[in-house]
């Protein structure tokens, strides 16, 4: 297995997940910046925090792979932090495992909830706003992380078979 290259790979996924992300947030940024002008004028836009809401929850989930692939997420080592190396290198491959599990399993959760809202056609109350592309996406971006931090583990545990 090549994990330069595949690390190459799935980095440039994952910051094609962020720039989304990015470009998610800036629509979020610009409905709530319109609606609160044109609220200070007494119109403001009807369903703004419908569109809000969706776009951050994708564009959250997006974010993380490149976290994972950074290496960015906030560790707690209170408890680990008088381990040996090897020890915490361990415990962090498996603990990665752990959490790609666990995002696997929401990633799965939010598209059969974005099939059960495609089939009973599930919309937003004011702007009648399809829900399902909300969990698609969400889910679409949770298969990455789960991808990124498998790999990041796979690296780990091979980190830990070379000699120090």
């Amino acid at each position: 297995m090549n994990l330069p290259a595949l690390r190459v790979g799935l980095t440039r996924l994952a910051v094609a997940c962020a720039l989304v992300s990015g470009f998610l947030l800036l629509a979020a940024v610009g409905v709530t910046s319109a609606s609160v002008i044109r609220g200070a004028f007494g119109t403001p836009i009807l369903g703004d925090s419908e569109v809000v809401e969706m776009l951050l929850g994708v564009a959250v989930v997006l974010c993380m792979p490149l976290c994972e692939m950074k290496g960015v997420h906030v560790l707690v080592d209170f408890f680990t932090q008088k381990l040996p190396p090897r020890a915490t290198g361990a415990l962090d491959a498996v603990m990665r495992l752990v959490v790609a599990v666990v995002v696997a399993v929401l990633a799965w959760r939010l598209i059969i909830g974005g099939i059960g809202m495609w089939d009973r056609e599930r919309d937003t109350m004011f702007l009648q706003l399809p829900y399902w592309w909300g969990y698609a996406a969400a889910g679409l971006g949770m298969m990455a992380w789960s991808l990124c931090t498998v790999f990041v583990a796979v690296e780990g545990f091979v980190r830990l078979r070379r000699p120090a």
